[in-house]
């Protein structure tokens, strides 16, 4: 007898934020480490990016559709600068979370405090400074309907 299975669509957890701060769960693969089961060092630098993206979901901030260019105020951001203090290692199967917080909007710049930690044990911390561009590439200011959903 053949069964009627109906497809159900899983979506990957974007994360949530709490007192205007963006958490973003994640699990360390094997992929993500070197032969000792140790993060590789550039990995911790996905990780944060991951997290900007999810956060940036959570707020209804459809990066997708702004690479388009389709609108006027559509933008992208680019990381400009990154500071990272590496304090402790995470390892094969750890599960992690990433914290990210807005700490200045600028006319055409965000710069946000990144941190990731295990079970409350702070492992990486970092500033992250992003250029808001246009299609061109060059600097353009934030639009007021983006800059209003980041004012979280």
């Amino acid at each position: 007898m053949k069964q009627n299975r109906k497809m159900t669509k899983i979506s990957p957890h974007s994360g949530i934020i709490k007192e205007n701060i963006h958490h973003f769960p994640l699990r360390v693969y094997y992929e993500d480490t070197d032969v000792g089961g140790v993060v590789y060092y550039a990995n911790y630098l996905k990780f944060m990016e991951r997290a900007r993206s999810e956060m940036l979901k959570v707020l209804g901030i459809d990066q997708k559709a702004m690479l388009d260019y389709n609108k006027p105020d559509d933008v992208s951001f680019v990381v400009r600068h990154a500071e990272i203090d590496f304090k402790q290692a995470a390892r094969f199967d750890d599960e992690l979370i990433v914290k990210t917080e807005i700490i200045k909007l600028g006319g055409a710049s965000i710069v946000m405090k990144q941190i990731i930690s295990k079970d409350g044990i702070l492992l990486v911390e970092s500033i992250i400074k992003a250029a808001v561009i246009g299609q061109d590439g060059k600097p353009k200011r934030l639009p007021k309907a983006i800059a209003d959903k980041l004012n979280v």
